[in-house]
């Protein structure tokens, strides 16, 4: 039995290609085996006594906002994530109704509250452009985080220092830097400095730089995984000619034909 046959079958099947596979290549003894399954017994869940109410709440057509109340007043008292899961499914499975990732929630902050997440105060401290904007709502309260969370003062001059060794290809420095923070939160990152010390002190050291290679290997990487198990060495060339060479000189449309 050979791929295209298998392809075939799971097209016209819904079936997944490895199921596909096992199935065709079953031995007589595992076909007789299906004659006599095995039943287990299904495990009871919080929402047993409600999938038939969803069910017909949704044939009639409420809105799915109407039937998760409805099922609250009936007693419901299990997780309100699980309940809107199981109502997006049963729509979505059982009458082709597409609901909205967060349709039975919407999250929102009082209005007198200042929001400042995690990522954008990272971004704020590492940002060393003078050109980037900074977030005004970071400086305005800089100095309260900084009193309310003393590590961020703390990481602001660890990642400073070890900025200023990277940008002054200060190798010699990097010793330094180690034994200074080997025994704090850093530990870590210390070891994987010293794991690999020749490597970072060369990549400090020189303006030579691995980086584009490394790059596209990445990149012939990420193709790979979009290509795996729908192509084969002649379709895997084409797409990574296309996506190197496109923009060239010397691109030839001819080579895909």
């Amino acid at each position: 039995m050979n791929k295209k046959r298998i392809n075939t079958i799971s097209n016209e099947f819904p079936l997944s290609q490895p199921t596909a596979k096992k199935y065709i290549y079953m031995s007589e003894d595992e076909i007789k085996s299906l004659d006599s399954p095995t039943y287990y017994k299904k495990k009871k869940t919080v929402m047993d006594e409600y999938l038939n109410i969803i069910y017909k709440m949704l044939r009639d057509n409420r809105k799915p906002e109407i039937i998760m109340a409805y099922v609250l007043r009936k007693g419901y008292n299990g997780s309100l994530r699980t309940l809107e899961k199981y109502i997006k499914l049963l729509a979505k499975n059982n009458f082709n109704r597409k609901l909205s990732r967060n349709w039975a929630f919407e999250f929102a902050y009082p209005n007198d509250l200042t929001v400042i997440r995690r990522n954008e105060l990272l971004k704020y401290m590492t940002t060393k452009n003078p050109e980037t904007k900074k977030n005004e709502v970071i400086e305005r309260n800089l100095e309260v985080i900084k009193e309310k969370y003393a590590i961020v003062h703390v990481l602001k001059d660890i990642y400073d220092e070890f900025y200023d060794i990277l940008m002054e290809s200060a190798s010699d420095k990097l010793d330094s830097f180690m034994d200074k923070y080997k025994d704090s939160e850093l530990a870590g990152f210390i070891d994987g400095l010293l794991n690999d010390i020749s490597a970072v002190k060369n990549a400090i050291s020189h303006i030579e730089s691995n980086g584009f290679v490394e790059g596209n290997n990445n990149k012939f990487k990420l193709i790979k995984r979009i290509l795996y198990g729908r192509a084969n060495l002649p379709y895997l060339f084409k797409k990574s000619y296309l996506a190197f060479k496109f923009k060239t000189d010397d691109f030839d449309l001819a080579l895909f034909l």
